[in-house]
């Protein structure tokens, strides 16, 4: 058997899609690029497929697919487009694909303004679903997809109703602590605070290009979890600019002194690119 047969066979079935390759992993599950079937009408050629690792119950999947259909329903430019959702041997969704990846692995360098303008439709897309009442969850790079116009949120942060009433520490990963708000380490629910406190945490990392921890540990969640608790708090790299440091600085500060919608958190990235 040739690699290439070998690297087909080793795709998973995923109802009427037809897979392409895996694209990388997420939280508590990988990506895949596929084409559409035909019953979903989209002119799209690829889509990309997340699939949940383990399995899902008949409840959980109602959860889930509810929380997807909402935010497909928030209009907004700067939020991915979900096709379908499907609980098939495991549940996964489809959503737009976009060739030239995300924050956290860009297709290809991306100048200062550029990061700022996608960090910028990133924080409108949160205004967006705060205004509709929810919160995303799972605010961070990989979560933040690049566009030829600027950027796009994906990713709902579904392990929280896939896993209802389980601790964060459970849940997320080393390389998700970083952006996680320590309230949320604590047991408070996502909200427009904690996606605020993600926001200048993924503005922190793409624009200094280190972590508000330093290194922190690899393939040990709940050590990551407890070293960012631990800290006396986020320390802002001496790369930002004092502008940027102090857009960064408020996104984290204590609640009362943090912004108050994800919109002002867009003008005062727009601010930083005039």
């Amino acid at each position: 058997m040739s690699l290439r047969d070998q690297r087909v066979r080793d795709l998973p079935v995923l109802a009427d899609f037809e897979v392409v390759r895996s694209i990388g992993d997420g939280n508590h599950g990988q990506f895949f690029l596929a084409r559409p079937p035909a019953r979903l009408g989209i002119a799209d050629e690829y889509v990309a497929v997340k699939v949940f690792a383990g399995q899902v119950t008949e409840d959980a999947y109602r959860r889930g697919a509810r929380e997807l259909r909402a935010f497909a329903a928030v209009d907004s430019p700067y939020l991915a487009t979900v096709y379908d959702a499907v609980l098939d041997d495991r549940f996964f969704y489809a959503m737009e694909y976009f060739p030239l990846g995300s924050l956290a692995s860009p297709e290809r360098p991306l100048e200062r303004d550029r990061l700022l303008t996608v960090l910028e439709h990133a924080a409108l897309a949160i205004d967006a679903l705060h205004e509709a009442g929810l919160a995303h969850g799972d605010v961070k790079p990989a979560n933040v997809m690049i566009t030829e116009t600027g950027g796009k949120v994906s990713d709902l942060g579904l392990a929280r109703v896939f896993a209802a009433g389980a601790a964060l520490t459970g849940m997320a990963p080393e390389t998700s602590v970083e952006f996680v708000d320590p309230e949320l380490l604590l047991g408070e629910p996502p909200s427009r605070a904690t996606d605020i406190w993600g926001l200048g945490a993924t503005a922190h990392r793409v624009l200094a290009g280190v972590g508000l921890y330093g290194d922190l540990p690899e393939n040990q969640p709940l050590l990551a979890i407890r070293t960012v608790l631990k800290a006396d708090g986020p320390t802002l790299s001496e790369r930002l600019s004092p502008s940027e440091a102090d857009v960064v600085r408020r996104c984290l500060a204590p609640l009362g002194e943090r912004y108050e919608t994800a919109q002002a958190v867009a003008q005062a990235i727009a601010g930083l690119r005039a």
